[in-house]
């Protein structure tokens, strides 16, 4: 016999886009439910056995009574086809502390509904909480933990977890599902729970599903008693931002045997359109400034065709202007008139002319030099010392102490501040907390 395992996370219903205006914003919010309803079809047209939702189903804690309401329906749909449905929440939709709505997450209403199967407890030390299913003449053993900020420092929220013991006998297969980034698949730069692939390999489950970033991925890792555990990134079922367009949404439909094999197919979503328009200031620049713009057109004309030769009303639309040009270019810039122009060809527009840079224009206290991160940091600190108090300026100095070094390097050039020291060791946080 086989399982069918539909595996889905990132759905973000309900989520809010600043600056976008209400009509537009519940169109697309219905296109987010859309694609939703693709993966709760897709489960139903499989067959599947069980569905799998590895986070942030919802884009916050309060979702809109719309959004309740369809998830309800949809949940209803999978239970009249027989297929069970365990979830985990992500950092959108649990809670992080216990005043948070009483603690309580969206998924506890369903699961008291007994629509669903919520495991809502965050990783941590000690047994998984887990459901047993026996689906497709197998034995199903879903352990999960939900999103922790515990590990928002890079931490692994599973690092002292272990799968439960269960009494009567082994399971068919093993499944472990969270919401956190997997080592060496994470967003870069950022502070959050990472889940080491040695953690993986200790839990020794068949499938390891992991919610939270974006883009689909997925792998095998070895497991200390030498099975191969599949580790399975689901991805977003919709670009959520700009930054996601190198990847395509959908989810997966996992099929688990009874010989011990198991294979993988990726259904894929079409998104919602989107277009990126970079424009640099030396195509705003004439050509006889060393620019590329003819002698015919105006620099808003520049910025309108280019709106023109991509609008798409079906489209969310960014465009970015950036690069230092010459003062009489731009005064003569009609950004009012670019961004007329831009809410009438997409579906969403947004104009960021802040990379701008006019030639000539000396604004006090302000320098148009670009800094590394280094540089920055250095000069905050020196304006900072000037202005503390003897107990605030020690404060300032142990907290530059530990970061510097962390900023040095690269193209960077070493602190110069003549308090701080760019070439010491960092503290231990531990010790810089204690001292």
């Amino acid at each position: 016999m086989t399982v069918r395992v539909v595996v889905t996370a990132d759905n973000h219903l309900n989520r809010y886009v600043a600056r976008m205006p209400a009509a537009r914003l519940d169109e697309r919010r219905t296109r987010l439910r859309q694609a939703f309803r693709q993966v709760v079809d897709g489960a139903v047209a499989e067959r599947a056995d069980l569905v799998v939702l590895a986070g942030d189903t919802f884009d916050a804690l309060d979702p809109r009574n719309l959004e309740r309401a369809a998830f309800a329906n949809f949940l209803a749909q999978l239970r009249d086809a027989g297929i069970a449905v365990v979830a985990v929440g992500g950092n959108h939709d649990s809670p992080r502390q216990t005043t948070d709505h009483g603690g309580y997450a969206p998924f506890d209403e369903f699961a008291e509904a007994g629509l669903l199967h919520y495991l809502g407890k965050p990783g941590g030390p000690g047994e998984l909480e887990h459901v047993v299913l026996n689906l497709g003449g197998q034995r199903i053993l879903v352990a999960g933990a939900s999103w922790s900020a515990v590990g928002i420092d890079g931490g692994d929220p599973l690092a002292a977890a272990n799968l439960p013991s269960l009494v009567d006998g082994a399971p068919d297969w093993t499944v472990v599902v969270t919401h956190a980034s997997i080592e060496g698949h994470s967003f870069p730069g950022s502070f959050e729970p990472v889940v080491k692939r040695d953690t993986i390999a200790a839990l020794g489950a068949d499938v390891f599903i992991a919610g939270h970033v974006h883009h689909s991925f997925t792998t095998t890792i070895a497991t200390a008693g030498g099975r191969p555990c599949q580790v399975l990134v689901p991805g977003a079922t919709e670009w959520m931002t700009f930054g996601e367009m190198s990847g395509k949404p959908g989810f997966w439909i996992m099929e688990l045997r009874a010989d011990g094999t198991r294979s993988l197919q990726r259904k894929p979503i079409t998104p919602q359109a989107r277009v990126t328009l970079e424009v640099t200031g030396v195509e705003l620049q004439p050509v006889g400034l060393g620019g590329l713009r003819p002698d015919v057109e105006t620099p808003t004309e520049v910025l309108l065709n280019r709106i023109a030769s991509r609008e798409n009303p079906d489209a969310l639309a960014t465009m970015r202007i950036h690069g230092p040009v010459a003062r009489e270019v731009y005064e003569g810039l009609n950004l009012s008139a670019v961004h007329e122009a831009g809410v009438k060809g997409f579906f969403t527009f947004d104009l960021d002319a802040s990379g701008l840079m006019p030639e000539g224009i000396a604004v006090p206290g302000v320098s148009l030099e670009r800094r590394s991160q280094a540089e920055e940091i250095a000069a905050t600190v020196d304006t900072m010392r000037g202005q503390a108090t003897d107990a605030e300026r020690e404060f300032l100095e142990r907290a530059f102490d530990l970061i510097a070094p962390y900023f040095v390097g690269g193209s960077d050039r070493a602190f110069t501040s003549d308090q701080g020291d760019a070439s010491a060791s960092p503290r231990p946080v531990d010790e810089a907390v204690q001292a």
